[in-house]
């Protein structure tokens, strides 16, 4: 079987992340910035930021498994950023940090009171935004204050927007939207199970949870255990009506609910 490679999606997010933020880190050293923030003492407490947001990408870069830490970097990079001005970036940052969650699962349970949490904290920025913008310029602060609404609006309305698009692959990750399967011999949403009782072959066990592992497709598979395509078809296929699916797609959507081991 081929070992994973190093460079993987989420080590490649923390390689450049942490590059930016270190670049962020000098240009904040010692520097005062040029317009009120809220933030106390900026020219330190930005510094300070930077520098721990740029260990923690650092850290991440060689143990990348924790989400909440990288969703903790976009939220804490996401608040400062816009309360010094940089909105756009903030925005961006903040309801990135969202999507990260909503993908690994966060928002399976207590769906609406997390999201009106995300909201309230995201009201308290803009109105600590709004009122720097305010004292640096009281007439410009006024139309920032609403062009800034409408950013956050819209980076809203995008992901929302992407959502939807992909509703059948993406509602297994909200509570409102799971999957369930009318199978009698499925335990509920979260429990652990164990392929060997749905009499698995130890091939066909290797094949799923490879499957979950990486998504990848058969002809990927097949290559990693030296088979032909057709063999893994023929297996996966032997596999599905054991748990009410057709398809490697329905198959993956059912198992997300649960954790499944060999």
């Amino acid at each position: 079987m081929q070992r994973p490679k190093f460079f993987s999606a989420v080590r490649l997010m923390c390689f450049f992340a942490a590059i930016v933020l270190l670049i962020g880190t000098v240009m904040s050293y010692n520097h005062t910035p040029l317009r009120y923030t809220i933030i106390p003492k900026p020219e330190i407490s930005i510094f300070i930021i930077n520098l721990i947001c740029t260990l923690m990408c650092t850290f991440m870069f060689f143990k990348p498994s924790n989400y909440y830490v990288h969703a903790a970097i976009m939220f804490i990079q996401a608040i400062t950023t816009t309360l010094t001005g940089f909105e756009t970036l903030g925005t961006f940052l903040y309801e990135s940090g969202i999507v990260l969650c909503f993908c690994n699962g966060f928002f399976k349970k207590n769906l609406k009171q997390k999201i009106y949490a995300f909201i309230l904290i995201w009201i308290l920025v803009l109105t600590g935004y709004g009122y720097s913008e305010i004292i640096n310029n009281p007439v410009r602060g006024k139309y920032m204050i609403i062009l800034e609404c409408g950013i956050s609006f819209f980076f809203f309305s995008f992901y929302y927007y992407i959502y939807k698009k992909l509703e059948s692959l993406l509602t297994v990750l909200v509570p409102a939207k799971k999957i369930r399967m009318s199978r009698s011999n499925l335990p509920a949403p979260g429990s652990v199970i164990s392929l060997k009782d749905y009499n698995l072959s130890e091939r066909q066990i290797q094949f799923t949870l490879e499957y979950l592992r990486t998504e990848e497709n058969y002809e990927v598979i097949a290559k990693k255990f030296y088979l032909s395509k057709s063999t893994v078809k023929r297996e996966m296929a032997q596999v599905f009506p054991k748990f009410g699916v057709t398809n490697l797609n329905d198959l993956h959507m059912l198992l997300l609910q649960y954790i499944v081991k060999a």
